[in-house]
């Protein structure tokens, strides 16, 4: 592979290319990074989240606060905070930024170290879009069965809208579907987020051991084989 050794006629372990290009590239930077591979994976990933935690913020006050979705009467502070609160609950777009970084950390750091190429944007930003995807979908068959059931009650009615009307829809099989539906969209995100960050910072971890070896290798001494 591209990160053996070679060994000469006196014995003496000789780096490939690829591990000496790794550390050249490391030399020539104007002030190297001192912090190890999962150091560095970590902060792209914090950044990520940071990022996306902003937009959701405001995201969910331009929508509760200035575009009316809290629905219900203008003005109604309770029923803003109390959808602003629901909104708020769910993480999904700090869980999508931390999907994203996987691939993130893949595209621009340990493709550097010889892990498989070819990660383009699609790629990073495909599970984040399956999270956020479904999430919304999920909101959005909510929303539409409950619009559905009411035009069809109003239509056989003849138009009546009384607030004191019991919902026509089943009310228990809306408040179970929706908040279980998304929390395990939720928890199978969180998961594959989970198992992937595991397996990455172990593939990191041995990176940075070949690196500091590498790096003894060039700095310090190193004895012919004796046997």
């Amino acid at each position: 592979g591209d990160c053996e050794s070679e060994t000469d006629s006196r014995g003496r372990k000789r780096k490939s290319k690829r591990r000496r290009s790794i550390l050249r590239e490391e030399e020539d930077e104007d002030e190297p990074d001192l912090r190890s591979l999962q150091q560095q994976a970590a902060a792209i990933t914090t950044g990520m989240i940071c990022v996306a935690v902003g937009l959701a913020c405001a995201e969910n006050f331009l929508y509760v606060f200035f575009l009316g979705g809290a629905g219900g009467d203008e003005g109604s502070v309770g029923q803003e905070m109390a959808v602003l609160i629901f909104r708020s609950i769910f993480p999904v777009h700090a869980l999508s930024a931390a999907m994203q970084s996987i691939n993130m950390v893949r595209k621009f750091i340990e493709e550097r170290h010889g892990v498989e190429g070819n990660i383009g944007v699609g790629r990073i930003i495909f599970p984040a879009i399956l999270l956020h995807g479904t999430f919304d979908a999920i909101l959005l068959v909510v929303n539409g069965y409950i619009e559905s059931a009411w035009e069809r009650y109003e239509y056989e009615n003849g138009g009546v809208d009384d607030d004191e009307v019991e919902a026509p829809y089943n009310v228990l099989a809306v408040n179970l579907i929706a908040p279980f539906g998304i929390v395990g969209v939720m928890a199978i995100s969180f998961g594959w987020y989970t198992y992937q960050n595991k397996l990455q910072m172990l593939r990191l971890a041995k990176y940075d051991i070949l690196k500091d070896r590498m790096r003894s290798g060039i700095d310090g001494f190193n004895a012919p084989n004796l046997v």
